[in-house]
């Protein structure tokens, strides 16, 4: 069963092959943190979408940060096959992108749930204000527990269940 960090990397990056993406040279910390800067400035622009090859081949291959996914953190992914398959996937570059750059300045490999969830409301807002059309249940409730004051330690219970290996999860690296 492909995972959803291998699903992403097979339909967004355009890879011909699993074994190419794997022969690509590793992205430095540098670098990694540089496109995340420019993904989070304009995640719908051709640099930002560029910046997210990079983040998510990061990702998957540093051992600076680890990023577990899974429907409990990124409940708005759906396949490519969805008919707003494009903004769900740039909401989960975004989900990666926070949660690894709060990783990297944390100087710390370890989930930050919480981190990638706001990179992903940040970037919501970003695609809404370029469509206001643009409204997805999931990223609304994690909206609504951000108001609430209650998403950080909903974070917390959902990493807290990752940890203790509930199904489904899938580490972004190894």
């Amino acid at each position: 069963m492909k995972s959803l960090f291998a699903a992403f990397l097979l339909g967004i990056l355009s890879v011909a092959s699993v074994g190419a993406a794997s022969a690509a040279p590793t992205v430095s910390r540098e670098a990694a943190l540089q496109a995340i800067e420019v993904f989070r400035k304009d995640p719908a622009g051709s640099a930002g979408l560029a910046a997210g090859t990079t983040i998510m081949s990061f990702a998957q291959k540093s051992n600076e940060v680890h990023v577990s996914l899974s429907k409990a953190v990124a409940p708005w992914y759906k396949t490519r096959e969805a008919p707003d398959a494009d903004t769900r996937i740039m909401l989960l570059t975004a989900y990666v992108a926070g949660n690894a750059r709060a990783q990297l300045q944390s100087g710390k490999a370890e989930d930050d749930v919480y981190a990638g969830w706001q990179q992903v409301l940040a970037t919501y807002d970003q695609l809404r204000q370029i469509n206001p059309t643009v409204k997805l249940p999931e990223i609304e409730d994690l909206k609504a527990k951000e108001r609430g004051g209650t998403l950080r330690s909903y974070a917390a219970t959902v990493l807290a269940q990752q940890k203790a290996g509930s199904p489904g999860a899938k580490s972004a690296n190894h």
